[in-house]
């Protein structure tokens, strides 16, 4: 008999892979039966498996207002974040309105903040299933916002918008290539590479700049523009040799020169590309995981792709 833990463990695990099995995991849990450190990750699954891949919207919203429940008297900031994004998706106004002012109140943000995270949070689970297009525009209105003055400070959503916006990125990126061809699209994927760095730089730690240089750089890649890629790459490299000291980011370090070789072989450095490639090749031979030395040869073959297209 499987704990409410290690269901969720095994969803998380699957969720990609088979949304139905990590669906029906997700609904045999009771969240009372989850440590309350477990909640937001809980929380998440539930609108992206449920909701972003299923669709169920209303299983999604229903469940994540009995957790509500059950973590009164104060409930996370990120259950809130969760709530009323599953109720602006569902479109139910005044469950938004009430859910959006309690995420406000209880992460001490102003209600216009809280409101664009929601609406950031949204976007990043519905643009995965939308038309390139309306992908592309959703995005840039979520995040028009993040311009406004009221976000050039510090603020108690920072962390949570840097999250969003790096996996709208990360979303973006995996789409058809055809799809970076329309111009909303591009915008959207290079801004929201760009805010998740900025959010990331008031929010996280050494290792989230790091990988929000690596977004950029593989963002870069993917809009041709190598010079850029280039340097997003170099600068992440630098934090490595900087700070990780103990060599435990070996797989960043490795995929990061993985984008460096592929930018400095369509900018013509050949004497930089085919070091970059070496010493990415062999950080790659060490990988424990099967699965990273899979994602990382498959991430070589799709380079290695792109740079026969563009010299063909």
């Amino acid at each position: 008999m499987l704990s409410d833990a290690k269901r969720l463990e095994q969803a998380n695990t699957c969720h990609d892979e088979d949304p139905a099995l990590a669906a029906k995991l997700l609904r045999a849990i009771d969240a009372a039966g989850l440590p309350a450190e477990r909640w937001p990750a809980y929380a998440f699954l539930l609108n992206h498996v449920l909701g972003e891949k299923l669709l169920r919207w209303d299983d999604a919203l229903q469940r994540l207002r009995t957790l509500l429940r059950l973590a009164q008297p104060g409930p996370p900031v990120a259950l809130w974040r969760q709530a009323a994004t599953a109720a602006l998706i569902t479109r139910d106004p005044e469950l938004e309105r009430v859910m959006t002012e309690s995420l406000a109140e209880a992460s001490g943000a102003s209600l216009a903040n809280a409101q664009a995270l929601v609406h950031l949070s949204a976007a990043m689970f519905q643009a995965p299933a939308s038309l390139a297009l309306a992908a592309g525009e959703q995005v840039l209105a979520a995040l028009a916002p993040l311009q406004r003055p009221d976000w050039q400070a510090d603020n108690p959503l920072d962390a949570a918008v840097a999250a969003c916006a790096n996996n709208i990125a990360n979303g973006l990126l995996e789409r058809p290539a055809t799809d970076l061809r329309h111009a909303p699209v591009r915008s959207a994927l290079a801004q929201a590479a760009e805010q998740a760095h900025r959010f990331w730089l008031r929010a996280g730690d050494w290792v989230n700049h790091e990988r929000a240089l690596y977004l950029r750089a593989m963002v870069c890649n993917a809009l041709d523009e190598a010079a850029w890629a280039r340097g997003h790459a170099q600068a992440a490299l630098a934090l490595l040799d900087q700070h990780d000291i103990d060599q435990a980011q070996r797989i960043d370090r490795a995929f990061i020169e993985l984008e460096q070789w592929h930018a400095c072989v369509v900018l013509g450095r050949t004497s930089d590309a085919s070091p970059a490639l070496s010493r990415a090749k062999a950080l790659a031979a060490g990988f424990d995981d099967d699965a990273w030395r899979q994602s990382f040869e498959q991430r070589e073959r799709e380079l290695q792709r792109r740079q026969a297209g563009a010299a063909a």
